[in-house]
């Protein structure tokens, strides 16, 4: 789904900051950009996104093992070459009108604007942060550039800049639907599903008819509260949308359990389309038949999906964007995964030998014991103690004199008393 809306700018905002709120969320873009040069997220997300712990996932098979659709839910389309090529004429026209002395400060902010989305189209996605940024340097509310910002550190799972970014276009523009469903699946993907269901049903309200606004929040609300609810939800507002929009319905239908992935895919195929439509609706069906097998918990598979879905090229869309965040997360969770089983086996191997130990020792002591018993059962009878008759033993209870003799001073003594 792209955000199609975001192309179109006013010329003069009809509310304007304070200074001070204005240059924080734009001393937070620059931060939030610096980062997302060389940034490595490390923070991991029923499905990868929600709460459980990583060692909840099993990635067996093998990320990199063979792939594992069949050939007929495959259909690989080539690049819009035509597409690419008028996108870098654009760059080359943009860039001219840059040179300009006589531009304002909103005509260039509005020209940086284009500048980078068109290369964000190209993939460029270096050179659309900076022409962003300049924008923003241009006319510090420029609320449009704000939200392509926020886009991008959700992406990179920056969600608490995302969040700013997302806040700073709504208090400009309060009715930028398209800002409500960004902040919505920022919300989501960092957790906070609850969260962002208001967002996605403002969304929705804009369009009923978009098959997908009626997706996203079913993705939300499973996660929230019980499936077969979810699915009533869905089923629901399944009802209310035109049976002639041209695409998006069978994907619908797809969630609903009235059609299977090979089904979704061949109505992409058999379409009489452009390479370019057909290459947008594939970047869409890939994406969520990933999402469904990723809540189903067969990541494998919803990791070849979500491959499927960046070989179409569309960068320009959302589901572009986020699976290649969520091919990054399952690379990150199944090393990390990796390494915990590492370390369980390391400790297993650790207990084993203090067991062998244990044991090694037990029988040590053991063995010294038998010896001992044996040595003391080899040592000679010691000899008896003679036996002494009572009259011989002395009386412990009357001392006994060495002379009993009394002296002859003494007698005399007694008798002259």
């Amino acid at each position: 789904m792209a955000n199609n809306n975001l192309e179109q700018h006013k010329s003069k905002q009809e509310t304007k900051w304070g200074h001070k709120r204005v240059s924080c969320v734009l001393t937070m873009a620059l931060i939030g950009t610096m980062v997302l040069s060389g940034c490595s997220v490390t923070e991991p997300g029923q499905s990868l996104n929600s709460a459980t712990g990583v060692s909840a996932v099993h990635f067996d098979p093998p990320l990199n093992s063979t792939f594992t659709l069949d050939p007929d839910e495959i259909y690989l389309v080539t690049p819009d070459l035509k597409e690419r090529e008028e996108n870098q004429v654009m760059l080359t026209y943009l860039t001219k009108l840059l040179s300009d002395p006589n531009a304002t400060s909103e005509q260039r902010a509005q020209i940086f604007y284009q500048l980078g989305i068109i290369y964000d189209r190209l993939g460029l996605e270096a050179m659309a942060r900076s022409m962003f940024m300049s924008a923003l340097v241009e006319v510090p509310d420029f609320a449009p550039a704000y939200n392509f910002l926020g886009i991008y550190l959700a992406g990179a799972e920056r969600f608490a800049e995302a969040y700013d970014a997302y806040d700073a276009v709504l208090e400009l523009t309060p009715d930028d639907e398209y800002a409500h469903f960004n902040r919505g699946i920022a919300l989501y993907y960092g957790n906070r599903p609850k969260l962002g269901i208001p967002d996605l049903e403002f969304f929705y309200d804009k369009n009923p008819d978009d098959p997908f606004r009626s997706l996203w929040i079913y993705i939300l609300e499973r996660e929230v509260m019980d499936q077969k609810e979810a699915l009533a939800h869905l089923a629901e507002r399944r009802t209310k949308i035109n049976p002639e929009t041209p695409w998006g319905l069978e994907v619908l239908d797809y969630f609903l359990g009235e059609k299977s992935e090979y089904e979704v895919i061949d109505a992409i195929r058999s379409a009489q389309l452009t390479n370019k439509e057909r290459a947008r609706r594939l970047c869409e069906a890939y994406f969520y038949l990933g999402k469904q097998a990723d809540f189903e918990g067969n990541y494998k598979r919803a990791y070849d999906l979500y491959h499927l879905c960046i070989t179409t090229g569309v960068t320009g869309y959302l589901e572009y964007r986020y699976a290649l965040m969520e091919i990054g997360r399952y690379q990150r969770m199944e090393q990390v995964a990796k390494a915990e089983a590492l370390a369980n086996r390391q400790q297993a191997q650790r207990l084993e030998n203090l067991s062998k130990q244990a044991e090694e020792g037990h029988k040590f002591f053991e063995n010294l014991h038998h010896k001992v018993e044996q040595q003391s059962q080899d040592l000679p009878a010691p000899e008896p103690v003679p036996q002494l008759q009572n009259s011989q033993l002395p009386n412990p209870a009357v001392p006994q004199l060495n002379n009993t003799k009394v002296p002859a001073a003494a007698r005399g003594k007694d008798q002259a008393h």
